[in-house]
């Protein structure tokens, strides 16, 4: 009995103590909800209306501290959270993470699509939680040291949907982690207006890497006309500036190494350094130091540039944050160095230095711009993101005019110091130039008249055979190419043996001379040519001609011939001539003989049917 007393006061025991625990976890639980509502009621809260909404100046913020977890952030006292003090978007720089918080609402209300848009593309890490309900709903995982692919929305800059909402208020958590400068510029929008805004940064990112890009072109076109190294100098110079905007706009990151985390800060540490590196090779190369500067000056110029040296060798190994903000005072100490170079060659008579200082100097006043947007110091603006862009588009304006003033003077020593010595060679020539003059005239007339007898008949003045052969062939060839048909007419004078042998040779050559007048004046086609091919025998070429339309002209010109009266002295007679005309569309090139042996064949046949006709290769007896 006592056995089982003792197992009974035990059990009501072991009752107790669970009743005492799950009481307890009870009122954690309470404690603990009590707690998270009192946490979300204390966010600050954003009424979404399908209008766009910054959401900087309603932000907390809270630094993490080593190794803190999502849940722990949570659970941070309100008194840790804190709203910014100025509406600048730029929160300087921290080794440590960033978080923010805002609540949202009317989200599921609007008829657009809103997104949360962290719009800088240059942060190592950004995680994005989206809570309902104090659940966690939606995680994305952003940033340059993760994949491109990664990103909920691809686009350059960090975009967030809202997609998953439900409830009527929503709690968003960002967390970024970067060595750079802290930009946060955070807004609400929908989705159709970011893309809208973000056609715009492209259309001004094509145009300044448009002109870029013209400008280079232009540039190595002058270099390898000219060889002048300042050229290509300038070359590099513009090529390193525009690819490092590119960069900066994010095109980089979302284009070329979107795979490859950690890239986009290499390149950027990389170029920040070099950019001033080939500004400097060419401010020394356009003032030409050695000339207009002192020891001085040129120690200084060389010490920049080896400094700027070392630090391209070592943005490969120093952390990115480090070499940015040596990056960012050399660009300003490599401008202000530009300016003063510019100012000593304005002072020592280098008339092009004028456009050249006031280049820098406008350069000066947006890189000072661009630095003080990024460290913070003044409010951040689009405008003094892009300032180092429009500083970069004036500089390159300037700098052109100021290129071309320069070349301008050299070219006009060059032009002056020439023209005493040409004025000198001009006087030594000109009785030289007379002479040969002279003698190039006379043998100017020696060879056109070489050349008419070389190709024209002495006694009719038609072409002769060797000429006609050559342009024949010429034609030919060119009828097979275009597939146009060519025509060939044979003229032979009837009985020119018998008129010889009756009337002498002196009165055959006249009718020789009169029949080649005959031809040329009815044979007047452009591009048609006529020949004398032999004693008694002339040829006529017909390019572009029907077999129809050369028999035409050889009736027009058998009845000229048949009307014509050869009259010297006592000697009168009548010609007749026999015409043969072939034609064909080349099919094969090189058979011109061929073509030119059917006309002669249709001669003969004219002949043989009684001379005085015209005889076509169409009705030719084969």
């Amino acid at each position: 009995m006592a056995d089982t007393h003792k197992r009974s006061e035990s059990d009501v025991n072991d009752k107790a103590f669970m009743v005492h625990v799950i009481q307890a976890f009870i009122s954690f639980a309470i404690l603990l909800l009590v707690f998270y509502a009192t946490h979300a009621s204390a966010i600050e809260t954003v009424h979404y209306s399908d209008k766009k909404v910054s959401l900087l100046p309603l932000l907390e913020f809270v630094s993490e501290r080593n190794g803190e977890t999502l849940d722990e952030i949570l659970v941070r006292p309100e008194s840790d959270w804190h709203h910014r003090d100025s509406i600048s978007n730029n929160l300087g720089q921290t080794d440590n993470a960033l978080w923010a918080r805002v609540r949202l609402s009317g989200i599921t209300e609007s008829f657009s699509q809103p997104i949360i848009r962290l719009n800088y593309p240059h942060h190592d890490y950004v995680d994005f939680y989206l809570f309902e309900h104090g659940r966690m709903i939606r995680h994305f995982e952003a940033g340059d040291q993760r994949p491109f692919d990664i990103r909920p929305i691809d686009e350059r800059t960090f975009w967030f949907p809202l997609d998953a909402a439900t409830a009527e208020e929503q709690e968003v958590y960002i967390r970024i982690l970067t060595p750079g400068p802290l930009l946060i510029p955070l807004d609400l929008i929908n989705y159709d207006e970011a893309i809208e805004e973000e056609k715009l940064i492209f259309f001004w990112a094509g145009s300044f890497l448009g002109i870029i890009f013209i400008m280079v072109l232009y540039n190595l076109f002058l270099y390898l006309s000219l060889r002048e190294a300042s050229y290509l100098l300038y070359i590099i110079y513009l090529a390193c500036a525009g690819f490092m905007q590119a960069t900066l706009f994010g095109l980089g990151q979302q284009y070329f190494w979107g795979d490859m985390p950690g890239v986009n800060n290499q390149v950027i540490a990389f170029l920040a350094p070099f950019v001033q590196l080939t500004a400097m090779a060419f401010v020394l190369r356009f003032v030409d130091l050695q000339k207009f500067g002192s020891i001085f000056d040129r120690s200084i110029a060389y010490l920049l540039m080896f400094s700027l040296i070392v630090m391209c060798l070592a943005s490969f190994t120093v952390p990115y944050g480090i070499i940015v903000k040596l990056g960012h005072s050399a660009a300003f100490f490599g401008v202000a160095c530009a300016l003063y170079i510019g100012i000593k060659g304005w002072v020592m008579g280098m008339k092009s230095a004028r456009l050249f200082t006031i280049a820098w100097f406008a350069h000066l006043i947006f890189i000072a711009w661009y630095l003080l947007d990024m460290t913070g110091k003044v409010p951040s603006t689009e405008i003094g993101n892009q300032a180092f862009a429009i500083g970069f588009i004036a500089e390159l304006s300037l700098l052109s005019i100021a290129f071309a003033d320069k070349m301008n003077q050299e070219k006009e020593l060059r032009i002056g110091s020439q023209t005493k010595l040409l004025d000198m060679q001009m006087a030594m020539n000109k009785e030289l130039d007379n002479k040969v003059k002279e003698r190039t005239s006379a043998l100017e007339k020696a060879n056109r008249r070489l050349e008419e007898l070389s190709v024209t008949d002495g006694l009719t003045k038609l072409f002769n055979r060797r000429y006609f052969d050559q342009v024949y062939r010429e034609h030919y060839q060119q009828s097979y190419k275009d597939q146009h048909p060519i025509s060939v007419m044979m003229v032979d004078i009837d009985f020119f043996k018998k008129l010889n042998d009756e009337h002498g040779h002196a009165f055959g050559d006249l009718c020789l001379v009169r029949a080649a007048q005959i031809i040329r004046k009815v044979v007047t086609m452009p591009g048609v040519f006529a020949a004398r091919y032999g004693g008694e025998e002339f040829v006529v070429v017909f390019p572009k001609t029907t077999e129809d339309r050369a028999c035409q002209v050889g009736e027009m010109l058998r009845r000229a011939f048949e009307k014509t009266t050869v009259t010297q002295g006592e000697h009168s007679k009548i010609m007749t001539i026999s015409v043969g005309v072939s034609c064909e569309i080349p099919v094969h090139p090189g058979q011109e003989e061929k073509l030119l042996g059917l006309a002669d064949d249709c001669l003969y046949q004219s002949k043989e049917h009684g001379r005085n006709r015209v005889t076509g290769v169409s009705k030719l007896n084969r």
